[in-house]
């Protein structure tokens, strides 16, 4: 099982669609923080990105929060893109205590904004994947099998193709 882990970190979303890119930008820069205390290999591709696009002030901020951060026990990041409903709900592990959800959620709140949901809290059919299916009932499901936690940014911009 690719994906055996403790707990499992999926960010969601899309980077060329402006703010969709929020959960693989966010799974990719604790992934290179982590480095050192994780197998995992982040993108240097979207790690490049990052570096030469975002502020120094943001990146700096995002080092701050986590700088005292102590990962325990076995934590799997997977940037996801587009395919997260893929990862969390047809490749479930019971070995999994945790699963963290890293995407954009609309909600009312100014955009950039950040906080964390339950899947009982997602605002209803505002939670979907590319396909625009609702997955609220899926991440219900989940959680009857081990805690999952969404980490919700508020977008300003999703553009399409």
């Amino acid at each position: 099982m690719p994906y055996h882990a403790k707990t499992i970190v999926v960010g969601c979303g899309n980077l060329l669609f402006k703010d969709d890119g929020f959960g693989p930008i966010v799974v990719n820069l604790l992934e290179k923080y982590f480095e050192n205390q994780t197998e995992d290999d982040f993108d240097p591709m979207v790690i490049s990105y990052i570096e030469n696009d975002f502020s120094k002030d943001v990146l700096k901020e995002v080092e701050d929060i986590v700088g005292d951060v102590e990962l325990s026990g076995e934590v799997k990041f997977i940037d996801a893109g587009n395919g997260a409903t893929h990862f969390i709900f047809s490749l479930p592990d019971e070995y999994w205590e945790k699963v963290i959800v890293v995407d954009v959620v609309d909600y009312d709140a100014e955009p950039g904004s950040v906080r964390t949901f339950s899947p009982f809290e997602m605002p209803r059919d505002k939670y979907e994947n590319v396909h625009t299916y609702a997955v609220e009932e899926p991440l219900h499901e989940l959680s009857e099998k081990c805690e999952v936690v969404i980490v919700g940014c508020k977008p300003g911009e999703i553009t399409t193709p």
